[in-house]
């Protein structure tokens, strides 16, 4: 396990945050703001850190029973929370939650659309498993349809603020075995951006938070993060509130931008370099595997 980021590591690939509890607490307090993938990691420190500011948060995920713990704690704490359970997947479910939480609360303020899903393996091996369809169905069209079914009643009560939780990775280059998750997450990532300025002018705001590596359960799997440099999900938490605090379409490490530009200028080299990675792991694996 990799040891605490030093303040200089943070510093050079952690993205803008809010980490003053007062600033925070004054932009949200009152507020109610749902989170989707809130049993674990980085949706989990979200709606503590939400809740501990005065917000009240609706948690949203498939584990009920984990999503329950939570919430026992938080209002322990003496903070707000109501639980929802729902499988992103199911298309039927999504339309009965929203109206449930219609139902249950007239205002949204907020959405965190925090839920995803991960998986590293070369696209040779990744047509059986129906990895592709499985990642846009938690990455991309579970999402999308719920922030359908909700963004009516935003709108009507005056708006209010989407922020989606995406990756670094979600922008080029393309990176080799992550094509199902950097699709479905880029894919999002787009259709978020044109439905936001569809938006414009009707009170609601959208941002995208691109986070670096986050050292929750997702990434664990991944024997190359394990001691790679990564954010605690606090830390992440702290830079996906950021945008309720500031009327930002974008939030994310200063070092994104370059590797932007590098991608447009010069995708050959990079595509080398990528391809060379690539080729690599492919004598180590077979060396383990002799």
């Amino acid at each position: 396990m990799a040891a605490p980021l030093t303040s200089l590591q943070r510093l050079l690939i952690s993205p803008p945050a809010c980490r003053d509890a007062r600033q925070l607490a004054a932009a949200v307090g009152g507020q109610t703001i749902l989170i989707t993938g809130a049993s674990h990691g980085i949706g989990e420190a979200t709606a503590r850190l939400l809740a501990s500011c005065g917000a009240e948060v609706l948690l949203l995920a498939r584990s009920e029973e984990r999503l329950e713990e939570i919430a026992s704690q938080i209002r322990r704490a003496g903070g707000q929370a109501s639980v929802y359970r729902l499988d992103l997947t199911d298309p039927v479910a999504v339309g009965a939650v929203a109206a449930q939480i219609g139902a249950n609360h007239p205002r949204i303020d907020a959405v965190v659309s925090n839920a995803g899903h991960s998986i590293r393996r070369p696209a040779l091996e990744s047509s059986e498993r129906a990895d592709l369809g499985r990642l846009l169905a938690v990455n991309f069209s579970g999402p999308a349809a719920l922030l359908l079914a909700l963004l009516p009643r935003m709108v009507a009560g005056g708006g209010g603020t989407i922020v989606n939780v995406s990756s670094a990775s979600a922008l080029p280059p393309g990176i080799p075995r992550w094509a199902a998750y950097q699709g479905s997450k880029a894919g999002f990532d787009l259709w978020l951006g044109s439905v936001g300025n569809e938006l414009r002018g009707r009170g609601v705001r959208v941002s995208s938070v691109y986070l670096p590596l986050v050292r929750t359960r997702m990434i664990a799997p991944t024997r190359a993060y394990r001691f790679a440099p990564a954010l605690t999900p606090l830390e992440a938490a702290q830079s996906v509130v950021y945008p309720l605090l500031k009327p930002v379409r974008r939030v994310a490490p200063w070092w994104l931008r370059g590797q932007q530009v590098a991608a447009l200028l010069f995708p050959k080299g990079l595509d080398r370099a990528l391809g060379g990675l690539e080729e690599m792991e492919r004598r180590l694996t077979r060396g383990r595997n002799q």
